[in-house]
């Protein structure tokens, strides 16, 4: 903790000022493609398209995507963004339409985040939402969008190298891991709550796009997830190599589970 805010302390003021009048959305603090070089924290695979097969039990429900598109300039700030998105097929339209998206904005220095946006559409599930983070002030802002236009912000401050649920996943997978190892993170969802995530062990998973060795972690979430929004317990299978490709994600809900398997990845 105290390398991470010597880290901080060293890193230049944001560009632009955090407020609500001078932001009105994320997107409007991204510009021209940040150039690759010296000094950059690299991700274990850039750049990365991931798509999955997303089920309930044996029954196909949708399609889930995540992926780092692209290294911006996000405010002043090389930053990797990655976009996750989940979608239900026509059968599971019927009766619980899916339709998610969410964005991270990852500092491309040390991995920690700068802002996160999603736009939740779950059923008569609703939730847009997004939050930035002052890397020189250690302070949060956030706006929670209504289903009838109407909005609330809300701040407070964070610890240095904070991260969201979707940076969370790209910082774990840049670690050295192994079986019996716990990894510790701090994430902020409008509060800051320590994120544990446990190696529970190695297995083997056949998917659509190949067999892999795998290292399964859980991680201990309280809040919300990357697909899903409520669960009891969440285990994700990296392949054991410096990739760290997650090929299966599995959640237990309470009427099941649902598990998004790896078919393809560019």
């Amino acid at each position: 903790m105290i390398a991470l805010l010597a880290a901080a302390l060293a890193l230049p003021a944001w560009s632009a000022e955090i407020s609500s009048a001078a932001v009105g959305d994320p997107h409007e603090l991204v510009s021209t493609p940040a150039e690759t070089g010296a000094g950059l924290a690299a991700l274990t695979v850039y750049p990365e398209q991931l798509t999955y097969d997303v089920s309930w039990g044996l029954v196909s429900v949708g399609r889930a995507t995540l992926g780092v598109r692209e290294l911006v300039d996000f405010n002043g700030v090389p930053a990797y963004h990655v976009v996750s998105e989940a979608r239900s097929n026509a059968f599971c339209d019927a009766f619980h339409k899916v339709r998610d998206l969410n964005e991270s904005w990852i500092d491309a220095r040390d991995l920690a985040s700068l802002g996160y946006y999603k736009k939740l559409r779950e059923g008569n599930f609703f939730r847009d939402e997004w939050v930035l983070y002052s890397r020189s002030s250690g302070t949060f802002l956030s706006k929670k969008i209504n289903r009838d236009g109407s909005y609330e912000w809300s701040g407070g401050t964070v610890p240095a190298g904070v991260h969201d649920v979707l940076s969370s996943l790209y910082f774990v997978r840049s670690r050295p891991l192994e079986p019996g190892m716990e990894v510790v993170v701090d994430v902020n969802t409008k509060r800051t709550w320590p994120l544990v995530i446990k190696v529970l062990g190695r297995d083997t998973v056949k998917t659509k796009a190949g067999k892999f060795d795998c290292l399964v972690v859980e991680p201990f979430m309280r809040e919300d997830g990357i697909f899903i929004q409520k669960g009891r317990k969440l285990q994700i299978w990296l392949t054991n190599d410096k990739r760290r490709i997650p090929v299966l994600m599995r959640v237990e809900v309470f009427f099941g589970h649902i598990s998004a398997r790896l078919t393809k990845m560019l």
